[in-house]
């Protein structure tokens, strides 16, 4: 087993174990919120996975970026909510049955559109990917749908000790994902430094300030599910954009994951300043 491989392992089980504690967490009925306001669903959805796509689309068209930058971003668009992304909505605000259900709500339909998403890059691009069959269920199946199942089934079958499972799992998870993020950024620091230039940095704060604006704006009546829904519009799942910009651009990987890094540092700095603001 390489280094590489031991290193992909270590950061899937830190995720693993911060999704376990939301389950842990979460209440069996609170996936099911969004399917009992499908209003409020439907709002979330169109944010997600209309509003911001056909932004990411109507970008990519004007502005001629660099091989591969357009994949990312597209990619972006199309996916479900970072799995650990839960603690962050709840930290700004968001109800634990809408962050919840938005988490689940947005896995399955990203399973959806993702496949939709490609065909339509290949219409009006002429960029096809080659998406092994099955890859994106695999992704959130490992990093979403188990650990969530896993955590629910710790909490009903140990209630009592739940709670310091939960917290367990959630120091453990997070100093995992805190420790692989500063070494991801150490070593591959300077694929952030190559793709700069020629709009990249422009367009990608522009995708997210408008994913931001339009969660914000569609997040419903509660101040924090608004501020939830902005967050969760931004913090995507990368392994998501990586498969589908790898698949249209294999010769360009540096691009793709300095594209992917750089969309992840600004999507954790820039909405910052919004946070504080929000009402």
């Amino acid at each position: 087993m390489t280094p590489q491989t031991i290193f992909k392992l270590v950061l899937l089980l830190g995720v693993v174990l911060m999704v376990a504690s939301i389950g842990i967490r979460a209440r069996l009925e609170q996936p099911l919120l969004l399917l009992k306001r499908p209003a409020l669903a439907l709002r979330a959805m169109v944010a997600m996975y209309v509003a911001v796509p056909a932004f990411v689309l109507l970008l990519v068209w004007l502005v001629p970026l660099r091989e591969g930058v357009g994949a990312v971003l597209l990619g972006f668009a199309v996916s479900p909510v970072l799995p650990p992304w839960a603690k962050k909505g709840l930290a700004v605000g968001g109800r634990g049955d809408y962050v919840i259900g938005l988490q689940v709500l947005s896995s399955l339909v990203a399973i959806l559109v993702v496949p939709l998403m490609i065909l339509i890059a290949a219409q009006l691009f002429g960029v096809k990917t080659s998406l092994a069959p099955g890859a994106v269920e695999q992704v959130l199946l490992a990093t979403v749908a188990v650990p969530l199942a896993l955590g629910l089934g710790v909490a009903r079958g140990w209630p009592g000790a739940a709670p310091r499972l939960a917290a367990l799992a959630d120091r453990v998870g997070g100093t995992v994902l805190l420790l692989g993020a500063v070494l991801i950024l150490l070593l591959r620091g300077e694929a952030i430094l190559g793709v700069l230039g020629q709009g990249t940095l422009l367009v990608t704060l522009a995708v997210i300030s408008f994913g931001l604006l339009v969660g914000h704006g569609l997040g419903g009546p509660d101040p924090g599910n608004r501020a939830a829904l902005a967050s969760a519009t931004v913090c995507r799942h990368p392994a998501i954009a990586i498969l589908v910009a790898s698949g249209a651009f294999p010769q360009n990987q540096p691009t793709v994951i300095g594209t992917v890094l750089l969309y992840l540092l600004a999507a954790i700095l820039l909405p910052i300043p919004f946070q504080r603001k929000r009402p």
